[in-house]
């Protein structure tokens, strides 16, 4: 039987942190909402994340908060422990939703919260305990075995969609830390580790009278019947169904396939056919 104190421990000692626990939330931001967890003082940034897929400034925001007399929290969920280590920037909070990490095999959504510091670990270690099933408990262990291994495919996958979808014609934008045009390109390289995670942001022009959604339904490999972090690719309407965003979450599976799938999608709506 798996003990989930030693597994938060072990998930501690990956991270580099003093104290790690394990909460049943769908989002970083909605477990700590609802655990009551960060003072008014506190300050929660996406490491990368939000329109565009950009990189937080934490040691500039850590800075400023620690100067109030704040907690510094840092939700790492994109690029994961893999590829950023956020205690290095100046977090005094490191949260990690566990989708990838379990490889999508989860029954309920997960959040790792780890600290470093007397009061970081005096907050994270008051906080109401939350016992995981033990499905839940074996596969991350069993995730955590493997993740390094799986995540550097997840960025590479990323990366090279993202050159990809670069090249495209008609695109209104891509947004991907790892390219050069990307705003945060310098930050990324300084704060992220192993490439730059395994998102990719695109939008469809409006003249192609396509949504989001219209698009993602076209897809084949579109990865909407599989569990969020598993190792297909997955698309995501970034701004809701009817917006014009896509995020590409990378998997395992084969990116030649996915921009093949990509590229038959946006010539269909480029140049549909006719009545």
């Amino acid at each position: 039987m798996m003990a989930q104190q030693e597994l938060e421990t072990r998930y501690a000692q990956l991270v580099c942190a003093e104290i790690a626990v394990f909460v049943y939330g769908d989002r970083v931001d909605e477990a700590l909402a609802r655990l009551g967890a960060m003072a008014e003082e506190d300050r929660l940034a996406d490491m990368v994340g939000g329109a565009g897929l950009r990189v937080a400034d934490v040691r500039a925001e850590s800075h400023e908060v620690h100067a109030h007399g704040g907690l510094m929290w840092v939700d790492i969920t994109v690029p994961s422990h893999f590829g950023c280590h956020a205690f290095e920037l100046g977090a005094d909070v490191q949260c990690e939703a566990l989708d990838r990490v379990a490889g999508g095999l989860l029954d309920r959504k997960v959040v790792a919260l780890s600290a470093r510091g007397t009061r970081a670990l005096a907050r994270v270690g008051d906080l109401p305990s939350c016992a995981l099933a033990q499905d839940d408990l074996e596969v991350i262990a069993h995730g955590l075995d493997s993740v390094s291994t799986r995540m550097q495919r997840h960025f590479d996958h990323a990366r090279a969609l993202a050159e990809y979808l670069s090249c495209c014609d008609g695109l209104v934008r891509v947004d991907y830390p790892g390219l050069a045009t990307h705003p945060d390109r310098s930050l990324a390289e300084r704060a992220l580790r192993h490439g730059f995670g395994p998102a990719v942001d695109f939008e469809l022009p409006g003249d192609w009278g396509a949504t989001a959604g219209d698009f993602i339904e076209r897809c084949r490999f579109n990865g909407r019947d599989c569990h969020a972090g598993g190792p297909r690719t997955r698309l995501h309407a970034r701004d809701g169904w009817q917006g014009s965003a896509v995020r590409i979450f990378a998997g395992l599976d084969d990116p030649l396939a996915i921009a093949d799938d990509l590229d038959q999608a946006m010539r269909w709506f480029r140049n549909p056919p006719q009545p």
